[in-house]
């Protein structure tokens, strides 16, 4: 039943994101971010593989769950899962915004994020926090592949979701969570907008795939840190 999984789901992403903390990130404790990225992108690559080779590579979609029919509002037939997907998003970034601000758990996080010594300085367990975080981590990946999966089935062409998190959290500004939704937002409205073109008027073909890409380049020359992102000062 799809509850059950969605259940049975989450509990094994939680472990995973644990599993890879302690075998895969936790000797990069210290080492500069660029570094972790790097391990991480190998890391993906290598879940795909396993992936690719338990399940095959032929598109699937979800059992019949509680999210089909359509619903008409203002005159405009809408599928439900499009509703769903978008209240699980709001609900969702509603929740980590209320959880950054005002949890104990989540202060620490964003201690630790801005600096590890100071943090550790002030009590704040470390290895405790990035346990918390890549579990937490794993635990929002699998709801986000569980909504996308509702709107697009199921398929390899699912990994180029968390490849698109670069330029959006990048547009955005890698520690705000206001410019990373606003990130998101532009890049879905970009793919879109490129599509359209490119249909309409260049059919190249992929416009849309890489149209991401172009926005990330071009704002890494012109605004490195984002649109809401901090400007790290640096005195020597």
């Amino acid at each position: 039943p799809f509850w059950l999984g969605f259940l049975i789901t989450m509990v094994a992403m939680t472990l995973l994101g644990v599993l890879i903390q302690y075998v895969v990130i936790r000797p990069l404790i210290g080492e500069p971010v660029i570094s972790v990225i790097m391990v991480t992108i190998g890391l993906s690559v290598v879940l795909r593989g396993v992936t690719l080779w338990i399940f095959g590579a032929e598109p699937r979609s979800f059992p019949a769950a509680a999210v089909g029919g359509k619903v008409e509002i203002a005159g405009l037939n809408i599928e439900a899962v499009y509703l769903w997907s978008t209240g699980v998003a709001v609900i969702g970034m509603a929740a980590f915004a209320a959880f950054f601000k005002y949890s104990r758990l989540g202060l620490a996080m964003r201690a630790t994020a801005f600096n590890q010594q100071v943090a550790q300085s002030l009590g704040v367990s470390i290895q405790k926090i990035f346990v918390v975080s890549w579990a937490i981590s794993a635990l929002v990946s699998g709801v986000a592949g569980v909504v996308v999966g509702m709107v697009n089935g199921i398929s390899p062409g699912l990994t180029l979701f968390g490849i698109k998190v670069f330029p959006a959290v990048i547009l955005g500004g890698l520690d705000s969570i206001v410019g990373a939704i606003l990130g998101g937002i532009i890049i879905g409205l970009l793919e879109n907008l490129a599509q359209f073109v490119d249909g309409e008027f260049l059919h190249w073909g992929n416009l849309y795939i890489v149209a991401p890409f172009y926005a990330l380049v071009l704002m890494l020359m012109l605004k490195p840190y984002g649109l809401f992102g901090t400007r790290d000062i640096e005195r020597i």
